[in-house]
């Protein structure tokens, strides 16, 4: 009787293992989208970081991002949002969104940091959304203030 005790225990305890093991992996991979500005036909393709967890690994450790690449973070609430680049390895740009959808903040050319301290940059305004773009893409392309953004997913 112990012994079947102690095989089902065994069983139950390695199907919680597999299971949190899964919804980790599962909370890792990014959502697939894409984002387009209003008043031009300038589109760029995104991974969605919707959880806490992709929200913090972002584009960490990434030694390529394609041109018209970049990555959208949905974020709970509109807040002054807060960004570093530590284990960054691109350089990037970052465009703050409002709830309304409109370009509310723009820091451009982020440098990478591998430093233990590493400097935190925030909107200017308060924003729901936040696009990093390679470095340089904000000026080659016009992006500014007040623009409209268009979300697909």
């Amino acid at each position: 009787m112990l012994k079947k005790r102690l095989c089902v225990s065994i069983v139950l305890l390695i199907f919680f293992l597999i299971s949190k093991v899964y919804g980790e992996d599962q909370n890792k991979k990014f959502r697939n989208g894409k984002v387009m500005l209003f008043d031009q036909t300038l589109s760029f393709n995104v991974e969605i970081a919707r959880t806490e967890l992709q929200r913090n690994i972002g584009l960490m450790y990434r030694k390529f991002l394609p041109q018209y690449n970049g990555m959208l973070f949905i974020f709970e609430e509109e807040v002054i949002q807060r960004v570093w680049m530590k284990n960054t390895l691109i350089s990037l740009d970052v465009i703050f969104i409002s709830a309304e959808n409109n370009v509310v903040s723009i820091i451009k050319n982020l440098q990478p940091c591998s430093k233990q301290l590493c400097r935190i940059f925030e909107s200017a305004k308060k924003s729901k959304y936040m696009l990093e773009l390679n470095a340089g893409m904000v000026q080659k392309n016009g992006i500014k203030i007040g623009q409209k953004i268009l979300f697909e997913w």
